[in-house]
């Protein structure tokens, strides 16, 4: 049995100490200012086995989310800065401001688009050790740009333009743009009952290339599957000669005391150039979790979007994922997959959580580095955050 430990680092954690001093500096500097901050950090430790292993994943250790940063408050500005690292990287996460004023809020600098649920949810707070594929597929991540959100008990809106790039990945080209929208209807919202009902769409357009670069206007879908501890990319579908690429997802949370529910259905269309056939992709997911400890589930009515359980609990999950990233007319094959995944989380309280997950992954037409044969992974993490 192979059995890899991920711990070699690309760059020094010199970025961290640097969050550090600059923190406790801002502090001695004018304690009596009414600036307020915390440093915040988290570390969510992974391991895993793969079962049925005829594809020769490598079983291992890595580090699957581990970051530190600053957050601080001034008057009705909120800021945030946070590095982490993962994948063998240090990267820029969240760097942004905003300004909120009654039901309004505006955002500038660093951070995720308003589009999906699980993606904007805090990887803290995910039922499972990663999103589901369609999610990673068919979403961004963090982005460059300014958004604008409208809150009240029952609405919730956010519109933005974003570019298609993020700090970790500049080019000397020009680059894409992307605008976002997404609205929220919560007909019902109290402590231990929601449902909340969510429609979000993005038109964007590719960054250029470099002349050195042959794939021009591309872009790229991919997903590891089920668990990043191998991560190979199963399923990767790049489309050339685009134009403009349209994503619609829709959105279903319920909370109804110790039930929870989530689901969501992305779809994405791109223009291609000339005579070249349009491509399309979609996929979804649908999630749901008991209680067997603890009473209700917290939400985040920011960004709405679904928290941990509040308190000391212990959870069942279930989830079935989708994703299809092969269209025959457009002559793109990016591949299949449905699975299945089973967890028990622990949270022993609001800042300590021990989860236990089981996945089965079953291998659609066109899968990518494997066999055409189905494989399960059992992964364990434990997490922590501050």
């Amino acid at each position: 049995m192979k059995f890899l430990v991920k711990t070699q680092l690309k760059y020094p954690f010199i970025v961290f100490q640097i969050i550090i001093v600059i923190a406790f500096t801002a502090k001695a500097q004018n304690p009596h200012d009414q600036l307020q901050y915390k440093i915040t950090g988290r570390m969510l430790m992974d391991g895993g086995i793969y079962m049925k292993n005829s594809n020769h994943f490598g079983n291992g250790m890595e580090f699957n989310d581990l970051r530190i940063g600053v957050k601080a408050t001034y008057q009705n500005w909120n800021m945030k800065l946070e590095i982490g690292y993962a994948g063998n990287k240090a990267a820029i996460k969240d760097a942004f401001a905003s300004y909120s004023y009654k039901k309004h809020s505006i955002q500038i600098g660093q951070f995720y688009e308003p589009f999906s649920l699980d993606m904007l949810c805090s990887t803290f707070d995910l039922r499972f050790n990663q999103s589901p594929g369609s999610v990673l597929a068919l979403t961004n991540s963090r982005r460059m740009g300014v958004a604008y959100s409208y809150n009240t008990q029952h609405y919730y809106f956010c519109g933005g333009l974003f570019t298609d790039n993020d700090l970790s990945n500049l080019k000397n080209v020009s680059q894409g743009y992307a605008v976002d929208a997404r609205f929220v209807y919560r007909p019902v919202y109290e402590k231990e009952k929601l449902v909340h009902i969510g429609l979000a769409t993005i038109h964007c357009t590719p960054d250029g290339a470099l002349p050195e670069e042959q794939n021009k206007h591309t872009f790229i879908y991919k997903s590891p599957g089920i668990s990043t501890i191998d991560n190979r990319n199963l399923l990767l579908a790049e489309v050339d000669h685009a134009v403009s690429q349209f994503k619609v997802g829709t959105e279903l949370l319920i909370y109804y005391h110790k039930f929870f529910l989530q689901s969501e259905y992305i779809r994405t269309y791109v223009k291609r150039k000339g005579s070249l056939k349009n491509y399309k992709a979609q996929g979804g997911y649908v999630q749901c979790s008991w209680l067997l400890l603890g009473k209700n589930y917290l939400y985040d009515n920011d960004v709405a979007c679904p928290g941990r359980p509040e308190g000391k609990s212990l959870e069942l999950c279930a989830r079935f994922n989708y994703l299809t990233l092969n269209d025959r007319s457009a002559g793109i094959e990016g591949g299949m997959e449905k699975d299945f995944s089973i967890g028990l989380n622990y949270y022993l309280n609001k800042h300590i959580g021990i989860k236990l997950n089981y996945n089965y992954f079953l291998p659609g037409a066109h899968i990518k580095e494997i066999a055409f044969s189905d494989f399960s992974v059992i992964q364990g993490r434990f997490q922590f955050i501050f």
